[in-house]
């Protein structure tokens, strides 16, 4: 609980088994989640997209150099 929400690690120890399964379970949950997978799809898009400028600028520096 401590990880997906403001509760503070001692509070989410003190909270029931139900209430902690009710909170995973909910739609707003499930909503941040498949959120939270969207924006790391953005950012592996990115990084893979840099990987290949970075192996191109390499590509061109060894092609000038010969």
């Amino acid at each position: 609980m401590s990880l997906y929400s403001s509760t503070s690690y001692p509070e989410a120890m003190r909270m029931g088994i139900s209430d902690a399964r009710d909170f995973l379970e909910s739609k707003a949950f499930d909503t941040w989640v498949k959120n939270r997978e969207l924006e790391q799809k953005v950012q592996l898009a990115l990084v893979g997209r840099l990987d290949g400028v970075i192996k191109a600028i390499g590509g061109l520096g060894k092609a000038i150099s010969r």
